[in-house]
């Protein structure tokens, strides 16, 4: 039991290393910077750079949570982490200056291409599933969880793939479609 306790404490200490620490200074009139863009897992580290201040929150996704904490001579710094996707919106109570964090959520997924279309039908699908691609190497049908249900490497130049699906329970499943190993689009298509 020791040794799983172990080896959950390295791999939080491994993720947590990873994170970034933004500095935001508190000044007179404003939040120095006034935006940041984060990384889910990421501190943000309000410091006092001169009067009184807070760092209160006024919207944040609904997997954050709120604060309200002074900046000041007593208090001189404040951080939070910010564990999920969204726009975080702040202000200094008294003053009525606002700051934004912006965070994005990583997936090692390699960046999509927006310029690749690919298209599936009929929509919703039954015992038969079609995807036309113009130039990739290989689909991937996932569930909604996001398992695996099946990958298809397609021969160079195929642009047309048809999928029996008839094992497949109705529901919502996802489809990637990959070129040269990365994912250049992901649609969400349903199975009735």
């Amino acid at each position: 039991m020791k040794k799983i306790y172990t080896l959950i404490l390295f791999s939080f200490i491994a993720l947590l290393s990873k994170a970034t620490i933004w500095p935001v200074t508190v000044n007179s009139s404003s939040f120095s910077p006034a935006t940041v863009n984060a990384v889910c897992g990421d501190t943000v580290r309000w410091t006092l750079g001169s009067g009184s201040h807070t760092t209160t929150s006024t919207t944040i996704p609904g997997c954050g949570t709120a604060w309200n904490a002074p900046i000041n001579s007593t208090t001189s710094t404040y951080s939070v982490v910010v564990p999920c996707a969204g726009t975080y919106n702040y202000k200094c109570t008294p003053h009525g200056f606002t700051g934004t964090i912006t965070v994005t959520c990583t997936n090692g997924v390699a960046s999509i291409n927006n310029n690749f279309s690919s298209s599936a039908y009929p929509i919703p699908f039954s015992n038969k599933l079609t995807i036309e691609t113009s130039d990739a190497d290989m689909i991937a049908l996932y569930n909604i969880i996001g398992e695996n249900i099946r990958t298809i490497t397609l021969p160079h130049g195929q642009t047309q793939t048809e999928i029996n699906t008839a094992d497949l329970k109705d529901g919502i499943y996802l489809y990637s479609v990959f070129k040269e190993g990365v994912v250049v689009e992901t649609k969400k298509i349903v199975k009735n």
